[in-house]
């Protein structure tokens, strides 16, 4: 994997995870060539250092939408607004969760993409789905095919992302689905993004009980086929899409990207865990984001009690369950994530009509969800769902 800042893994993968989503490397660039220094400090890296360089970023960015929207240079606003919101996360990403700065800066990244989706055609629809007594925050965005014409009812994916990541994050793979006549529906699930940050609901094991309501909300959309919904998550998304296939059997296929079959057993990999001992992390841990913020997630305040919830994040009794068409994507070197988990829960699987991709150092896309070369694995997936719904 291309690592931006060679002794920290962390910043690195967020570099590339910004330019997946939508980011310039250019722009990322231009604030963070100053951060080298700052990114050996264990052990996370500077984190003021990194929060100072994305905000600068991220308001030049929205200045530029806000100055092209009054200048009705629509255009130029919706691209700025979107790469805006992609910095924001970033400046956000790393700020302890109760610093009083992690609030608006999250909230500025919402509401870019917010202004960047009404400038958008088709409009991206964003949806405060109602779950257990709160919501769950995601957004719809229209299929638009080759030709711009789509006949409805259409086939429509679940899109969700990892333990850190954003639906807004994914937003370059919901394009790339509508741009094949599939529509997509991307949500927060618990743990995620706004509906952990907003919503307050933390990650949990049974992923079949979100996205069961988020199926129903998909099937009673007139543009929406209920009899071609898909699923597909990345990164720790890989153990929440072929849980939920499992237990929900409407779902008529399901990728996972960056496949999970015993969730506590990465981690104890990623942090040497053992029991009632401390857990020591430096800079170059293959960690996607900090221990406070994976024990915020998590919801809980120490790393004992985050193995004990994560016993239940294993598929070990519930692989040979899944009857759906399903498609695991991985690298071989995912630092996060060894392809043993994915050939593992490749052989449990139940369904007859499964496939393995592995992506190589040779082809490229060898790292955690083909981050170090996004394509081809993104249009292969998106094209296999054009298959199989």
């Amino acid at each position: 994997m291309f690592q931006y800042f060679p002794e920290n893994y962390m910043w690195s993968l967020a570099v590339l995870r910004c330019s997946a989503g939508g980011g310039l490397l250019g722009e990322i660039d231009w604030i963070a060539r100053d951060l080298k220094e700052a990114s050996r400090q264990q052990p996370n890296g500077d984190l003021e250092a990194w929060y100072r360089a994305w905000k600068k970023l991220s308001e030049q960015l929205e200045k530029e939408g806000d100055d092209s929207l009054a200048k009705k240079r629509i255009i130029s606003a919706r691209d700025a607004y979107l790469r805006a919101s992609q910095y924001w996360q970033w400046a956000e990403a790393f700020l302890p969760p109760d610093d009083p700065r992690a609030k608006p800066a999250y909230t500025h990244h919402l509401d870019c993409f917010a202004k960047s989706a009404t400038l958008m055609n088709p409009k991206v629809e964003i949806i405060d789905l109602p779950f257990e007594g709160s919501v769950i925050k995601a957004y719809f965005m229209p299929p638009q095919g080759p030709n711009g014409v789509i006949k409805t009812p259409s086939p429509a994916v679940f899109l969700s992302d990892g333990l850190d990541g954003t639906k807004e994050e994914m937003f370059y793979v919901a394009k790339a689905l509508s741009a094949r006549g599939i529509g997509c529906f991307a949500a927060d699930g618990p743990g995620q993004g706004a509906t952990l940050r907003l919503s307050g609901l933390t990650a949990r094991y049974d992923s079949e009980i979100a996205a069961g309501v988020i199926y129903d909300a998909m099937a009673k959309r007139p543009d929406v086929d209920p009899k071609r919904i898909g699923i597909m998550a990345a990164s720790m998304g890989g153990y929440y899409a072929p849980r939920a296939v499992a237990f929900d059997k409407r779902y008529k296929a399901c990728v996972a990207w960056g496949a999970i079959f015993d969730y506590r057993a990465c981690w104890v990999r990623r942090v040497n865990y053992e029991p009632g001992k401390p857990i020591s992390l430096t800079t170059t841990a293959a960690l996607g984001t900090t221990g406070i913020h994976f024990l915020k997630i998590m919801g809980v305040d120490s790393w004992d009690a985050a193995f004990k919830k994560m016993e239940k994040f294993n598929l070990k009794d519930v692989a040979s369950k899944i009857e759906c068409d399903i498609l695991l994507v991985h690298g071989a070197n995912d630092r996060q994530t060894p392809v043993a988990e994915a050939e593992q829960l490749f052989q449990m699987i139940g369904s007859k009509n499964k496939e393995l991709i592995v992506y190589s150092d040779q082809e490229g896309g060898s790292a955690h969800v083909q981050l170090d070369r996004p394509e081809p694995a993104l249009s292969r997936i998106c094209d296999w769902f054009v298959d199989h719904l």
